[in-house]
């Protein structure tokens, strides 16, 4: 399969992951998970294609961020969940620092309320400062990075969860627990 047609597959599999599995006939389970082959059926039927579990196994192999796991013969997004329903995660303690790279035109919204989940379940928080930078430039091609007292937060009571290797996840974070900083 090529490149460009793993990334379709990827973001395919996101869409229905994280947003609306109810347009793919998928029900998530409660940790966000469903059966493989049913991801499998759910998007060939809704796309009219021919992916195969070789497909998402190749989606799985890819370079980069990673998105996706599959245990026991079910397939999850790690993080970016926009469902109605709340996929339950087991709570972490995290790190002593976290960062979020933000744009320009919401740090003034940052400053006075903290960080918010917006559409998405939780606060997605990154362990490096180059891993916030990526996502940040997204929407900012020279983002505000933002240090998050991780562990005075948690001593504090937000609850933090794990995303990826490289991703954490929060409740809304108060801006008190947020410095600017410079890279």
């Amino acid at each position: 399969m090529k490149d460009y047609e793993l990334v379709r597959l990827s973001k395919r599999m996101s869409y229905a992951l994280r947003h609306h599995p109810d347009e793919f006939g998928l029900e998530l389970s409660s940790d966000g998970s469903v059966e493989i082959g049913r991801l499998i059926e759910g998007i060939n039927r809704a796309t009219s294609s021919e992916y195969t579990l070789d497909s998402v196994i190749a989606v799985l192999r890819m370079p980069g961020k990673k998105r996706f796991f599959l245990k026991d013969g079910r397939i999850a997004a790690y993080y970016g969940h926009t469902t109605e329903r709340k996929v339950v995660r087991m709570e972490i303690a995290p790190p002593s620092v976290l960062y979020h790279a933000t744009s320009h035109k919401a740090i003034g919204c940052i400053r006075k309320e903290g960080l918010l989940p917006m559409r998405r379940q939780h606060v997605h928080l990154s362990a490096t400062k180059e891993t916030a930078l990526v996502a940040g430039r997204r929407r900012d091609g020279h983002p505000v990075l933002l240090k998050v007292d991780a562990k005075r937060a948690y001593e504090d009571g937000v609850r933090f969860y794990q995303g990826n290797e490289d991703i954490y996840l929060a409740d809304p974070i108060g801006a008190g627990y947020l410095t600017e900083v410079e890279y």
